[in-house]
């Protein structure tokens, strides 16, 4: 039963990272499209379903919530490297450490890309609002296992 769930989280996350790569890559130059949108709202019903269908059965599933951390924590670097891209252009360190983001920004910003239909931001201030989604679900997550009491 459990595994009918992780199932539909891993397809929406296909489907909503195949649907938003291109634009995530080529944005401001691409256009988002509602397509993209519905996309990205498939793949935060699949983690709402998930999270309360899981959880109400009493299994704390960790790699959920480790994912959702290092979500956030992805949202958080790509704008501090965004930031300091843009006020310290000339250090190599710097281009190096950028090289990281495109890593974290493919595997947990792309995802959700489609949001910025609505929003129209740059990646920098776009990952911020992404890495706020990702907080927001990790409180879902334990907000739920605390509904649902101590496991015995």
């Amino acid at each position: 039963m459990k595994f009918k769930f992780w199932i539909l989280l891993i397809s929406s996350y296909l489907i909503a990272f195949s649907t938003n790569l291109i634009p995530s890559l080529k944005h401001p130059d691409s256009n988002i499209s509602i397509f993209n949108l519905l996309a990205t709202f498939l793949l935060l019903i699949a983690f709402l379903i998930v999270i309360k269908k899981v959880w109400s059965s009493g299994k704390l599933h960790k790699s959920l919530k480790r994912f959702l951390l290092v979500g956030f924590i992805s949202g958080l670097v790509i704008y501090g490297i965004k930031i300091f891209e843009d006020t310290l252009m000339n250090y190599n360190v710097l281009d190096m450490t950028a090289s990281i983001q495109y890593l974290i920004y493919l595997l947990f910003i792309t995802p959700l890309f489609g949001m910025n239909y609505l929003f129209d931001m740059g990646y920098g201030n776009f990952s911020l609002l992404i890495s706020v989604v990702y907080i927001f679900i990790l409180f879902a997550v334990i907000t739920f296992k605390k509904a649902d009491g101590p496991n015995v």
